[in-house]
């Protein structure tokens, strides 16, 4: 496993910008309640990973994954900030096995 540097900040920074930066409040606001607003945020948030690391696997999994972990807080509040979060930096360490 190549545990680089570079490579964890550019998953953080992907997921900040994915998340925050690309993610408008009606977004926001409406992707517990709409799946195609769900659809948009989770296309939206793979942007900044695409761009960094190109078509991938684990870009098809960070996609996946955000439709599944979304809903849990936003719609069915299953889950907390914390734990939504934990899951995507997780999620998105997949990066580090190449």
């Amino acid at each position: 496993m190549n545990l680089n540097l570079h490579t964890i900040v550019l998953i953080v920074l992907c997921h900040l910008i994915g998340d925050y930066v690309l993610q408008c409040d009606f977004i926001a606001q409406t992707k517990g309640k709409n799946w195609y607003h769900l659809f948009v945020h989770c296309a939206l948030y793979c942007v900044p990973f695409l761009i960094a690391f190109g078509w991938t696997w684990q870009l098809a999994v960070i996609f996946i994954s955000h439709l599944i972990i979304d809903p849990l807080k936003a719609r069915w509040n299953k889950i907390t900030y914390t734990t939504d979060q934990t899951l995507h930096y997780i999620i998105g360490m997949l990066y580090l096995i190449g």
